[in-house]
């Protein structure tokens, strides 16, 4: 049997089985790790470990916090080893789930914080995160970097504010030996004159998440949006839709392993910040087709 839905913006006729699988996005935990003050997640490969930010206030900045999923439950978040004294932000595990990059206002010595952030990681080393350190002066500049995501290839996608600190872009930086090859902005319809960041890219390179203010059809301030690889080069970014979307601000993706779920964060009209999660494989082939 089928049935006409309204789904990410169009009339299109699904199977009930289709219509079923399509929900709105949940808050994730309420109280226990969504408080109006959360945002950014990355998970473990296999999904049982959580990291994500909570702010504290805007002279204290963030931290990363953790939690296991034990019998189906998200267990009470804990600091990481390496966060609480600078304003550590956006974390992001690699898909074997051994190194976690994020972004700091430390400096390079870590004995005081700076205006501008970095990029850092830190490695898996017998079940504990080691000392973090910093990635070079090519990745990092005197501007914000952030939100680096790694793909399975060693590849590093990440934001760069401009240099008047207007606007930002996305770029881009291949494995190279042990390290990174200098990194270049990339090309095509993925950056515009606006605010283009929190590029998320799935482990095998099929698609690009990422969020952007005020493109022309969107619902709110930044939304999200899809752009797939395809013959060498990214496809035009399509938005995710008012499932997603909303007139607010959407941002900081993170789509799991086994790319069923979808999470993401969106700054509300009082300012707070929530975390969200989706079903998002029907969302994906909808918007693919």
């Amino acid at each position: 049997m089928y049935k006409l839905i309204f789904c990410l913006g169009s009339i299109v006729l699904v199977s009930n089985a289709k219509c079923n699988a399509q929900k709105t996005p949940q808050l994730v935990s309420p109280g226990l790790i969504t408080n109006n003050n959360e945002y950014s997640t990355t998970l473990s490969p296999d999904g049982k470990t959580m990291y994500f930010v909570r702010q504290i206030n805007d002279v204290d900045g963030s931290l990363i916090l953790k939690t296991e999923k034990v019998n189906d439950k998200w267990s009470t978040p804990e600091k990481v080893s390496f966060t609480g004294v600078f304003s550590d932000t956006d974390p992001m595990l690699t898909p074997d789930g051994k190194t976690m990059y994020f972004m700091t206002n430390r400096n390079a010595h870590q004995d005081g914080s700076k205006d501008d952030y970095d990029i850092w990681a830190t490695n898996l080393i017998e079940g504990q995160w080691g000392k973090p350190y910093r990635l070079p002066d090519f990745i990092n500049t005197s501007f914000t970097e952030g939100f680096p995501c790694i793909t399975s290839d060693g590849s590093m996608f990440f934001f760069r504010f401009n240099s008047n600190n207007s606007d930002q872009d996305i770029w881009y930086s291949e494995k190279i030996g042990g390290g990174f090859d200098t990194p270049h902005k990339l090309r095509g319809e993925i950056n515009t004159e606006k605010w283009d960041g929190h590029p998320f890219v799935d482990a095998n390179k099929e698609y690009m998440i990422f969020y952007s203010s005020k493109r022309e059809g969107g619902y709110g301030s930044c939304d999200l949006y899809i752009s797939f690889y395809e013959d060498g080069n990214w496809g035009k970014p399509k938005n995710l839709g008012g499932v997603i979307n909303k007139d607010t601000c959407e941002m900081v993706p993170f789509v799991t392993r086994d790319g069923n779920t979808l999470y993401f964060s969106r700054i509300e009209k009082d300012g707070g910040r929530n975390i969200y999660q989706i079903d998002f494989s029907q969302i994906k082939e909808g918007i693919k087709e």
